[in-house]
């Protein structure tokens, strides 16, 4: 992985649209994305350029949200950066059991099917029961 000069990110925080914020002890950039998604990151006042891939993998990760290619396009051709938007939460459908009546389901040979089958937490007690006797 190629490792950015500070003056690299600074450079995408910039074609990307980032806006800049407080300049203290690092230039610091914040993005809110159409998602909703509001992006920070912080970029030092150093000439000098990241030099641990673990750490730039994290940035590209947690803080820009993209790919190191991607990261790379903008910095060369300018931006926007092209993100994939975050998957919109998907709604809870099941019940929710209790994870100690479930145990004690599988534990008395109640398939798997069975238990997704169960409609409630009072219908999964009851299977219980029944299991039990």
């Amino acid at each position: 992985m190629t490792q950015p000069k500070y003056s690299e990110l600074r450079k995408f925080c910039e074609n990307d649209g980032w806006d800049r914020k407080t300049k203290s002890d690092h230039w610091r950039y914040t993005k809110t994305l159409a998602d909703g998604r509001t992006l920070r990151t912080k970029v030092s006042f150093g000439s000098g350029g990241l030099d641990d891939p673990g750490l730039f993998a994290a940035i590209l990760r947690d803080q820009l949200a993209l790919s190191e290619e991607e990261f790379w396009r903008v910095v060369r051709e300018g931006g926007p950066a092209r993100r994939t938007p975050k998957p919109a939460a998907v709604p809870i459908t099941a019940p929710l059991l209790s994870a100690a009546t479930v145990l004690q389901l599988r534990k008395r040979g109640v398939s798997d099917k069975e238990v997704r089958a169960l409609k409630s937490q009072s219908e999964a007690e009851e299977l219980l029961r029944r299991a039990t006797t």
